[in-house]
């Protein structure tokens, strides 16, 4: 059976919020994070990626089409930039539409969940989710220090279980009488 894959215009679509309709004719400007992408000293390289499927660097500000959609030559294409990003957006007067002053992937970096050193299995609970997801100067290892889980797994890149450290006479397989493993304290 094929996979079931969700259908979707294939370019992004900028509109208006304040009149429904497309930014036509407008401009967009993506730069460094936290600056101002209209700058040019703090603009970004954008590729386009045409119907094609080829890539080409394209000069800023890139315009809309009468539709709200990137245009290159006269063909909607898809904008792509390598890491977090800014993104300012004018209509055709010059007026700003919106401004994100840090995205990564169209999301603001601070919805994502950062999992550095984290046990290998574990639940985030309502309440870690309810009070940290959106504040920036939380990250879930700092909450993990504050709140252990039942297992540690000890640091990443080291084996949860070492079995060489383990004494004979607590780990034989061949042994019916020891032949279960001590994780240790739980």
């Amino acid at each position: 059976m094929a996979d079931t894959n969700e259908v979707k215009p294939p370019y992004t679509y900028y509109a208006d919020p304040t009149r429904g309709r497309p930014v036509f004719n407008g401009f967009i400007y993506v730069g460094d994070p936290d600056t101002d992408p209209e700058i040019p000293s703090n603009r970004l390289v954008v590729r386009a990626v045409q119907e094609s499927g080829a890539t080409v660097a394209i000069a800023q500000p890139i315009r809309t089409g009468a539709g709200g959609v990137p245009m290159l030559n006269g063909s909607p294409v898809q904008l792509v930039v390598d890491g977090e990003y800014s993104i300012k957006i004018l209509d055709s007067a010059g007026a700003q539409v919106y401004y994100a002053p840090s995205l990564v992937g169209g999301v603001r970096p601070t919805t994502i969940v950062r999992t550095q050193a984290i046990p290998l299995t574990f639940t985030l609970p309502n309440r870690f989710i309810n009070k940290n997801l959106f504040d920036p100067n939380i990250q879930a290892i700092d909450y993990y220090n504050a709140n252990p889980t039942v297992m540690d797994f000890g640091l990443l890149g080291v084996a949860p279980f070492n079995f060489e450290n383990i004494p004979a006479s607590r780990f034989d397989l061949a042994d019916e009488s020891t032949a279960t493993i001590d994780l240790g304290v739980l």
